[in-house]
């Protein structure tokens, strides 16, 4: 199967499209649902701003990184330079990894803030995160595909379309990212 044909690729980015509309739809309803609730209702109107933790601040640098890292394979991509289109996409995987890794004592500290409290606004924060970080963790699936290939030198370009679409969703998750802690610093 020829993966570049013309074809194929339309329907391929139709589908990321269609993909990407349909998360920034569970997103954005999401963000609503919690801006309607803390302005709502009366149990968390009188309730406490949320203090982020601040680790989760040093993850939003984390995740800025990796997207610089996908931004930096993708314009090695569209140039043929697979040296650094690998080092690039080796780069977003540990970063995206680390991003995981710090996500998750932040997580724990939401999480007992919440317990701490008889009603907050901590819970809804904590799903959000959560749930931010397992598609983060849904898409390190395909980037751990291209990273490996990338590191056995086995990415060519056939695997161009691929290395854009990831760092798409990329990108994407960045949006959401910031649109989410936008979302707990206006309503939290």
């Amino acid at each position: 199967m020829n993966w570049n044909s013309p074809d194929l690729r339309g329907r391929r980015q139709l589908g990321l499209t269609l993909f990407l509309i349909s998360l920034a739809m569970l997103f954005g309803a999401s963000i609503a649902a919690f801006a309607y609730l803390r302005l709502t209702s009366p149990a968390l109107q009188g309730s406490e701003r949320i203090e982020l933790p601040l680790v989760l601040i040093v993850s939003t640098v984390v995740l800025l990184g990796a997207g610089v890292a996908m931004y930096k394979a993708t314009q090695n991509a569209k140039r043929g330079h697979f040296p650094l289109l690998r080092r690039w996409l080796v780069w977003a995987w540990v970063t995206s990894a680390l991003f995981i890794a710090v996500q998750v004592p932040a997580l724990v500290q939401l999480l007992d803030r919440h317990r701490a409290l008889e009603v907050s606004v901590y819970g809804i924060a904590f799903a959000l995160v959560v749930v931010h970080a397992l598609h983060v963790v849904g898409g390190m699936v395909p980037l751990s595909m291209l990273a490996w290939k990338a590191r056995v030198n086995r990415l060519d370009s056939e695997h161009l379309l691929s290395v854009r679409a990831c760092a798409a969703y990329w990108h994407f998750l960045e949006a959401v990212w910031i649109a989410l802690l936008a979302a707990f610093f206006v309503w939290g």
